[in-house]
């Protein structure tokens, strides 16, 4: 498998995470959300709109985030993303889960033979 295509499969599956970080700090629209994540990686972690939206759709179908229009200039709108409570928890909960897994993953990587990881958590592949 090629770096390229083990980057794209590890942002794929942060890119909810991410999304919901910047939500946690303000509402922002989605164009503002890319351009956040690309100047906050210094251009290493960019998004497409493509993947973005559709995975914006569904944390507002699951309620954990909603939407409002709010007018810029004369003829303009932009749909604005505000984190619910639900959302903040439901971000807080994978931000808790990646971390156990990042943390098992490193221990795996650096263990030897004999060595167990002390911590209780539950992946399974």
């Amino acid at each position: 498998m090629k770096t390229s295509t083990l980057i794209s499969n590890y942002k794929k599956a942060t890119i909810e995470m991410m999304l919901l970080k910047l939500l946690s700090e303000q509402d922002m629209y989605g164009y503002q959300l890319s351009q956040e994540l690309k100047k906050r990686s210094n251009q290493n972690y960019t998004i497409l709109e493509g993947s973005m939206y559709p995975i914006l759709y569904r944390l507002s179908d699951e309620h954990y985030i909603s939407f409002y229009e709010k007018k810029v200039g004369v003829r303009q709108t932009r749909i604005y993303y505000h984190l619910e409570d639900s959302g903040l928890s439901y971000y807080q909960k994978l931000v808790e889960s990646y971390q156990n897994y990042s943390d098992l993953i490193q221990f795996l990587l650096a263990s030897k033979e004999g060595d167990t990881y002390e911590k209780e958590i539950s992946i399974k592949a």
